[in-house]
């Protein structure tokens, strides 16, 4: 169900944002050109949002940049309805990626579009906001939402949104009636013939053939499908044809039709990869393991796990790169209801000050009284303020530990994990030197995860007031050997050589866990983005009471303003990380080296690589910061 509401949803954006004759890029390409002959910079901000909308289903990146290109200019001239329209198109970019940061958008739409009473654009974004609770299988929260929509589109005069609404009561209302269900279906299809929509009529037919499939029609259902999946193909509908594939796919195998319902998955998948269709992709994907795990064709299945595990990484990383998570939704949520419980404060303190100051106008005689009252009560604002503004403060602090521990989990632990899960559910179809690889592979990753933890430990106790930082005495080579252990493999791999040139006398004076946190991220970095036949050369130098250990790798090297904010720190700066596990574990490097005395810093140049300096004591003399 959860791909047929993303079509749905795709259908929707089309249904409501392009006309009856369908050329989305024509479209997109004849809007472009009239930008430079646009005066009127409302006129400018709807041409821009109107592009946005368009490009959403080929092109993800144009519709992100033309809304907030649009909502730019709509703040500059105070257009509620541009800002409005530039929120729902980032909403609609994230949907299905990051659906927290597109709930968000979602909202501020939606507040503003009451706001102005745009009744049309309110039930757009109810339907959009119950086909994203319905994608999160919300399907309570997604019903009321979209009986909201379907409540509202009763009374507009033009009524064609209905039938998109009513589409989707029939996918996600499992209690409806066989009645209901035909009333329904028989208003929502004549709705789509009134405005002669093209895509709700193909998805209508389509829905009828899987119908009529299943109700014993198989011959007459599978020939509507076909047509309805050609009709789709005529009209360049690609999300259309995509979900038809998925059911006549699923028809061939209960026909027995294996070739063809392998054909159908492959052109689902192909054309998923193509449009950027990513919830299809990951369905077709798993649909073609399953059909090769089934046969016991194990190759081709491990094959689709390989391919399903990069397209999940990769949706992943656009969870990590948006900068916004649940943490941060949370958050939205609480802050909030704290400016509604300040603005009721505000009200009556505003309604109590005018009546003082009726008393003061009536009462001439208390004058002087009345002014010192209210020098006094400043006073105590002033007091409350101030104290307010310091429990901010700590609160603030306290989010941005938790965002980091949080972002840091969810990021470098729960992924290795999940990992290992998928890869051992295929290890039994594979060939006895693909387990031993394997089994180096899952070994590897389960070392790196509980010494990562292990680190990650070491720094949250070090958040308490009452830790006792008691360095021990370390023998430097053999730490950056032991921190170079997990990496030996992805070394290995790009023929990357370590030239360690540290003398084994060498002795440090540190906490060992926290240490190899540090160590081990830089390493991690240098190997990350050392080029293949690199050389990676670690070095120590003693200088007095201070050991300076040198990491420096041959990788792209960074820009002066990437240097300036790579140990800076802050909710605000989280948010700007582009790689924000690496940035995340760099941050709690610098806090981990600032509380054992030590000095952490980084210095580059563009095209010529990257080298990490640490500054680590070797006499008991230390100054550890808190």
């Amino acid at each position: 169900m959860c791909k047929r509401l993303i079509f749905l949803f795709c259908v929707f954006v089309l249904f409501f944002n392009c006309s009856n004759g369908f050329s989305q890029t024509q479209e997109i390409k004849d809007v472009e050109s009239s930008l430079p002959k646009i005066k009127d910079s409302l006129r400018y901000v709807d041409a821009l949002n109107r592009i946005a909308m368009l490009s959403h289903l080929r092109y993800r990146d144009s519709c992100l940049y033309y809304a907030e290109k649009a909502k730019e200019i709509s703040y500059r001239h105070d257009y509620l309805k541009g800002i409005a329209d530039a929120e729902n198109c980032q909403g609609i970019y994230y949907f299905s990626v990051n659906n927290y940061l597109s709930a968000k958008y979602f909202n501020n739409s939606l507040r503003i579009y009451r706001s102005i009473n745009d009744k049309q654009n309110v039930a757009q974004v109810l339907m959009n906001m119950g086909l994203m609770m319905a994608g999160d299988h919300n399907e309570k929260e997604a019903l009321k939402y979209i009986y909201q929509a379907e409540d509202i589109s009763r009374s507009l005069v033009k009524d064609s949104i209905r039938s998109l609404i009513i589409s989707n009561l029939l996918t996600i209302d499992k209690s409806l009636t066989p009645k209901q269900y035909k009333r329904l279906f028989k208003e929502g299809r004549a709705i789509s013939r009134k405005y002669k929509d093209e895509r709700l009529l193909i998805f209508y037919d389509a829905s009828e053939g899987t119908r009529l499939y299943k109700a014993g029609e198989k011959q007459r259902g599978l020939a509507m499908l076909k047509a309805a999946s050609q009709r789709a193909e005529d009209q360049g509908l690609e999300s259309v044809k995509v979900e038809t594939y998925g059911d006549l796919a699923d028809i061939m195998l209960d026909l027995k039709k294996d070739d063809l319902a392998e054909d159908y998955y492959k052109k689902g998948l192909d054309t998923s990869e193509e449009f950027g269709f990513s919830d299809d992709y990951i369905y077709f994907a798993e649909k073609l393991f399953e059909f090769y795990k089934s046969r016991h064709l194990h190759e081709k299945a491990y094959q689709y796990v390989t391919l399903l595990l990069a397209k999940q990484n990769q949706l992943a990383d656009a969870v990590n790169k948006s900068g916004y998570n649940y943490q941060n939704f949370s958050f939205r949520e609480t802050e909030n209801a704290d400016l509604k419980a300040r603005a009721t404060t505000r009200i009556k303190t505003i309604l109590l000050l005018a009546c003082l100051s009726v008393s003061c106008i009536g009462l001439i005689f208390f004058i002087y009284r009345a002014l010192r009252i209210k020098k006094e009560y400043g006073e105590a604002q002033q007091k409350l303020l101030e104290t307010a503004s310091r429990q901010n403060k700590e609160l603030q602090q306290a989010n941005h530990f938790n965002t980091m521990l949080i972002s840091v989990i969810a990021h470098d632990i729960r992924q290795p994990f999940s990992t290992i899960v998928m890869l051992s559910s295929v290890f039994e179809m594979l060939s006895d030197e693909e387990k031993s690889d394997m089994m180096v592979e899952l070994s590897e990753t389960s070392q790196k995860s509980l010494s990562f933890m292990d680190g990650l430990l070491d720094w949250i106790k070090s958040q308490s007031s009452n830790f006792n930082y008691q360095p021990d005495k370390l023998m430097l080579r053999d730490l950056i050997v032991e921190a170079n252990t997990f990496f030996k493999i992805a070394q290995k791999k790009k023929a990357i050589e370590l030239s360690l040139k540290v003398s084994d006398q060498d002795i440090v004076l540190s906490d060992k866990q926290m240490l190899l946190f540090i160590v081990r991220n830089i390493l991690n970095n240098a190997t990350k983005y050392s080029p293949v036949q690199g050389v990676i050369q670690i070095s120590s130098q003693l200088d007095g009471e201070v050991m300076l250990i040198t990491i420096r790798d041959q990788g792209p090297g960074m820009s002066n303003e990437q240097l300036d904010r790579l140990f800076k720190s802050g909710t605000s700066d989280l948010e700007k990380i582009k790689d924000k596990g690496a940035g995340l574990a760099l941050l709690i490097s610098h806090e981990m080296a600032s509380m054992m005395g030590m000095k952490i810093w980084a210095s580059s140049e563009l095209g010529k690589g990257t080298a990490f300096h640490l500054s680590v004591r070797n006499s008991p003399v230390y100054t550890p910061s808190r």
